[in-house]
């Protein structure tokens, strides 16, 4: 006997369609069958069939074809639905564990960054340095700062100073050479040599070239010979342009023919120190600037990264207050700059002695006229000084302006540049509005014009008898003579 097969009961009819209903996706199908509400009849199918059983709640989940028109769909089963749900879970898992190595490498990178830069700025750091204390920080608005570069190549200290103009806008740099015995006053209105106020700190010797040239000093550098030597070797050595020939036991036992040299630390050394030439300090400021300028162009070569793989190989040879950030950033700046660019010239002055020291004085009026060209960024031409020893030729000082004490802090002055003062006094008037400097004999002119030089004013007359004195020159302080003078 055949037994025939029973359909699904009512019962079991709804709790089927009801799960089916659970699984599916779609909003065209309601999570509550009511009669009237289905809209099967909307939509399109192939068969009457599929017809029925939409309309029951029955729709397979379908997608497009692939490379079938979007309107050609075929059926997909649960398990192929699942499968792509599970495979885009996966690529957005991928997706995630690829964003947070891309944060963590860009942190990671961050990190070594200022690990690299805090590295670089230990090794360039001052040491033991007060010079923080009167640096001024360079004004943003304008793209020039001043430096001051402070070489210590001898046991006997400050071997030689150099001011520099860095002006990043116009890629070009001024440095002015300032000798160690350059004459300039301290903080408490002393002369002394920039070596004798050197001695006292970094910020003692800043503070007096800024005083000096009447501007405002933003970096410090130093070096000393070991640093110097190790530097250039660091950079493979350095071609500098020698003016003259160089053979000075004094300096070291290197002898250096004029013309092009490749020089290596030791021979770079010799150059720096080296004195006995025909023009002395003249020829010895120019060495020193060749090789400033021929170290500066090495630096600033190449890329940001070369430049701080650069400074990391040779940093501790010399020390700044700039970071390496700040040194980076000044390279960028000046890159492409060339030889060209860099002008320099030698205060103007001449040399004296002071006691029993040698000694450097400035030209006050053609020391003003350089700094007019460097403060312009024009290319430096530093005027002549007659070179008379103050100490060769006596000298009177009379107080003709009516300032009290003028003639006595006068001599107190001169006497302290070398000049030997034999007489002081008041003029016969305190009618004097400008100060004259007289001379009797025309042997004595240069000396006349040395003086004038010294005080940084006054002007030169030629005595046909209207002055007495018995010396062989006559100050006759005016009105625009300042104790400060």
């Amino acid at each position: 006997m055949v037994r025939r097969r029973q359909g699904f009961t009512a019962a079991q009819s709804k709790t089927t369609s009801r799960r089916l209903r659970t699984a599916t996706l779609g909003t065209h199908v309601p999570r509550k069958v009511r009669t009237g509400s289905m809209n099967a009849e909307s939509v399109g199918f192939s068969s009457a069939r599929r017809q029925r059983r939409a309309a029951r709640g029955f729709v397979n989940n379908v997608r497009p074809v692939d490379g079938a028109a979007p309107r050609t769909p075929r059926r997909m089963s649960h398990r192929e639905f699942a499968r792509g749900v599970q495979r885009r879970a996966r690529v957005r898992a991928v997706a995630a564990v690829l964003a947070c190595l891309a944060v963590v490498a860009a942190v990671a990178v961050g990190v070594g960054v200022l690990s690299l830069f805090g590295t670089l700025d230990g090794k360039l750091a001052l040491k033991d340095s007060d010079a923080a204390s009167v640096l001024v920080p360079a004004s943003a608005d304008d793209g020039a700062f001043y430096a001051v570069v402070a070489a210590n190549l001898d046991a006997n200290g400050l071997t030689g100073a150099a001011l520099v103009r860095v002006d990043a806008a116009s890629k070009a740099v001024a440095a002015v050479s300032l000798p160690a015995e350059l004459q300039v006053s301290s903080a408490d209105g002393e002369a002394r040599t920039l070596r004798e106020t050197a001695a006292s700190g970094d910020a003692a010797l800043i503070g007096a070239v800024a005083s000096f040239a009447g501007v405002d000093v933003s970096h410090y550098v130093e070096v000393d010979a070991q640093g110097l030597a190790d530097l250039v070797d660091g950079l493979g050595g350095i071609e500098v342009e020698v003016a003259e020939e160089v053979d000075d036991p004094a300096a070291g036992d290197v002898y250096l023919p004029a013309g092009t040299q490749t020089l290596d630390g030791a021979s770079a050394l010799v150059l720096a120190r080296a004195t006995n030439f025909e023009d002395g300090l003249e020829t010895q400021a120019e060495n020193q600037r060749a090789l400033l300028s021929s170290l500066s162009l090495r630096l600033l070569g190449g890329d940001a990264m070369g430049f701080l793989a650069l400074i990391d190989k040779v940093g501790g040879t010399f020390g700044t207050d700039m970071s390496a950030n700040d040194a980076r950033e000044l390279a960028d700046s000046l890159r492409g700059m060339d030889a060209s660019s860099v002008t320099g010239a030698l205060v103007p002055g001449y040399e004296s002695a002071s006691g029993d020291a040698p000694a450097y004085v400035a030209s006050r009026s053609a020391w003003a006229s350089l700094m007019e060209q460097v403060d312009a960024g024009q290319p430096l031409v530093a005027e002549e000084v007659a070179a008379v020893d103050p100490g060769s030729f006596t000298l009177t000082v009379r107080n003709g302006g009516g300032v009290t004490g003028a003639a006595a802090q006068a001599a107190e002055t001169l006497t302290g540049l070398g000049f030997q003062v034999a007489e002081t006094g008041n003029a016969d008037a305190a009618v004097y509005t400008e100060t004259l400097v007289v001379y009797q004999d025309a042997a004595y002119e240069a000396a006349a014009e040395t003086l004038v030089s010294a005080l940084g004013f006054g002007r030169t007359v030629a005595d046909a008898g209207s002055y007495t004195f018995e010396t062989d020159v006559l100050l006759v302080l005016g009105t625009d003579w300042k104790p400060s003078s």
